[in-house]
């Protein structure tokens, strides 16, 4: 019998969804939100062990089906845009030489945000190749958040300031009263015609991810630089990218004017044979509060055959447990691949994850924690037709306190390629097992119980 300490189980859930609150957050008392989630401060986390009452579970729609479509379209009010041209950036060795071409090509404009923007090597041959655009006659936007940007030189902000670029940063480490609340997305948008999004920042740790050198990444040497995803667009979608980031770019300061917004938005076609792509972006102080947590749960809630999730902080809330047990019951093969404890950078999200794992994985959710490199991709698929790349986390943090951005790709292609990214990322894991959790030891239990308590901000 396992021995622990604080009880790992639980009451079943309720059985009215609306009752099924998130992962319990302080800020989380809000009006209710138009996608459907309720505000308030939800009871404190734990997990689902009970068994779900048997159900009959209706015929659930394709990916490509309208019903589909319009639960997305309600769910996060965003919509899908046809005809664009997808390519995946696994890892630093192909994201960043993306980026680079992008930037190179750029004749007007160059709009960036990221969480990080580091002033190591990798910071600052970006920083000068943005400050050349500039002085080039391009228009360079940057936005970076100033608490995850907080250990870079102020000297590489005021070098492209000094170049003629535009930088923009939320918060400022000093003001403690929003230390909580950060600005977690990733936008690359050149020309208004091309993006580039998903779960990497601008530091060494990212770019350095495949390419085999070993880099010093949070105080200590990553023999395996970390393990990322980004998605590279062309067509419609893109100016959806634009959208997103001249929102937060006119929330930081003076409105953009008219002449600079258009060329930011200039009218994209159709590409014959494109992918349907749609993005979501979400800010939990904002109207699209809740967003790209209602875009993973209808995917999930529509599963038939599969859920691939890569997810670097698993430490999922409530809701999105509670679809995943579902998914499984129904016969849903379900798999996670996370960080283990000694491949994460933070080690205290890694207890908060494993406190949920015993409801997953006595439904059917196989987890497996890798034992490699640090993984930081946010990416799922979805019956093998339906993918979302881009910054989110599935835990608290994303959920309620960060800003966040996703690209939803309705293509068989991009969905396979992820699968076989994933299998392969299995070689260098190992599954998490009933047994196992079953007899850890009180002292760990305890830990992961005591910072399962503070799941929302994790």
């Amino acid at each position: 019998m396992k021995v622990t300490g604080p009880k790992r189980s639980a009451p079943p859930p309720p059985a009215d969804p609306a009752a099924r609150g998130a992962a319990a957050s302080p800020s989380a008392a809000r009006t209710p939100r138009p996608d459907g989630f309720s505000g308030g401060t939800p009871a404190a986390p734990g997990p689902l062990l009970a068994p779900l009452p048997a159900r009959t579970v209706p015929a659930l729609p394709r990916f490509c089906d309208p019903a589909f479509e319009a639960a997305l379209d309600a769910a996060t009010f965003s919509r899908a845009r046809p005809g664009n041209n997808v390519q995946l950036l696994q890892d630093g060795a192909e994201s960043f030489p993306a980026r680079d071409a992008l930037i190179d090509g750029a004749k007007q404009s160059i709009c960036l945000q990221t969480f990080i923007f580091d002033s190591d090597e990798t910071g600052w041959a970006l920083a000068r190749r943005l400050a050349q655009k500039a002085k080039d006659g391009v228009k360079v936007r940057v936005i970076y958040d100033a608490v995850g940007s907080q250990r870079a030189d102020p000297a590489l902000f005021e070098h492209l300031r000094q170049a003629g670029v535009e930088v923009r940063a939320y918060g400022q480490p000093w003001k403690v009263w929003d230390l909580n609340d950060r600005w977690h997305e990733k936008h690359l948008v050149v020309d208004g015609r091309a993006a580039i999004t998903g779960g990497m920042n601008i530091a060494n740790e990212y770019a350095y991810g495949g390419s085999g050198r070993a880099v010093l990444s949070r105080g200590k040497v990553a023999e395996q630089p970390w393990r990322d995803v980004d998605v590279k667009l062309t067509g419609p979608v893109v100016g959806d990218a634009a959208r997103a980031f001249i929102r937060n770019w006119e929330l930081l300061g003076d409105a953009l004017p008219g002449a600079d917004r258009s060329a930011l938005l200039p009218r994209l076609s159709p590409a014959p044979g494109g992918h349907r792509v749609r993005l979501v972006q979400a800010d939990p102080e904002a109207e699209t509060a809740g967003r790209t947590t209602a875009l993973y749960l209808e995917a999930i809630r529509h599963a038939r055959r599969s859920i691939t999730l890569e997810n670097a902080y698993f430490v999922p809330p409530e809701e999105v447990r509670t679809a995943l047990v579902e998914a499984a019951r129904r016969g849903v093969e379900v798999r996670v691949l996370t960080n283990s404890r000694a491949s994460t950078d933070f080690g205290v999200v890694s207890d908060a994850g494993r406190y949920f794992y015993d409801a997953l994985v006595h439904a059917g959710v196989k987890v497996y924690e890798t034992t490699g490199g640090t993984l930081h991709g946010k990416v799922a698929t979805f019956d093998g037709e339906f993918s979302i790349v881009g910054s989110v986390n599935l835990n608290g943090r994303s959920a309620h306190q960060d800003t966040e951005v996703a690209a939803a790709i309705d293509d068989g292609g991009t969905a396979s390629a992820l699968v076989s990214r994933f299998e392969a990322g299995l070689r260098q894991a190992r599954q998490v097992t009933a047994a196992e959790l079953e007899h850890e030891g009180f002292l760990a239990n305890l830990r992961q119980w005591a910072v399962s308590s503070f799941a929302w901000m994790l």
